[in-house]
């Protein structure tokens, strides 16, 4: 579904991407784990369209993706980013509506309908105003945002970033109803032990550069992981 080849990307002079070469099969969530400044957040921009590229290349179901964000959406793909980024003087309801500019009518009601199935907690704080949502709640209002479009890959960065360890557990739950839902994951976290456990393929960066990939099952067995990401 998503093929990256050789991807280089700068900020001025100072290179954050080099060479990165990932790709994701339709229905799996792959991880993309490191420190940070290793490059993460800039690989995701690079696809949803906020980060121009230096070099390489960037094919979504077989086709170079647009260069616009807007088109990029309507090509299937979202960018739900790191901080949540809600709009705290909406309420939950039009958080959402805004989420789904794509669709008007009948469509729009019904990708709502699936949003608070998949989101209770959000059909109940429907009326109140994003900024007085608890953290965990806004993430989950970022991602039922993003979901709004009807995706078939969502890029998510750092979800579980501030979030208490009960409530990163629910957001985990989360990603893998959406991954049941057909819709492809690409995962930037810096709990490395949360993201290998959940993803099919995974990917190390560091300095820009992709240090290590296999499955989840073999980071987390690999030594040099352990050490740098699971604390031995």
């Amino acid at each position: 579904m998503l093929k990256i080849k050789n991807l280089s990307a700068s900020y001025g002079h100072i290179e954050a991407l080099r060479d990165v070469s990932i790709e994701a099969e339709k229905g799996q969530i792959v991880s993309i784990i490191g420190s940070n400044g290793a490059g993460k957040t800039t690989l995701l921009r690079c696809i949803s369209g906020q980060v121009k590229p230096t070099t390489g290349a960037i094919e979504f179901l077989g086709e170079p993706l647009p260069a616009k964000v807007h088109q990029i959406v309507k090509k299937g793909v979202v960018h739900v980013p790191e901080g949540r980024r809600t709009f705290s003087g909406l309420t939950v309801r039009d958080n959402l509506l805004v989420g789904g500019y794509l669709f008007k009518g009948k469509a729009l009601e019904e990708n709502l309908k699936k949003c608070y199935q998949l989101f209770p907690i959000l059909e109940q704080r429907k009326g109140q105003y994003a900024g007085t949502l608890s953290g965990g709640e806004q993430q989950m209002l970022a991602i039922a945002r993003g979901l709004m479009s009807n995706p078939k890959l969502i890029l998510l960065d750092e979800p579980s970033l501030g979030l208490a360890p009960i409530i990163v557990n629910q957001v985990y739950e989360l990603i893998a109803q959406i991954r049941e839902q057909g819709i492809t994951v690409l995962l930037v976290e810096q709990n490395a032990l949360k993201a290998l456990n959940i993803c099919d393929r995974a990917y190390v960066l560091e300095n820009g550069r992709i240090a290590l990939s296999g499955t989840g099952c073999e980071l987390l067995n690999s030594d040099k992981v352990k050490k740098a990401y699971l604390g031995g």
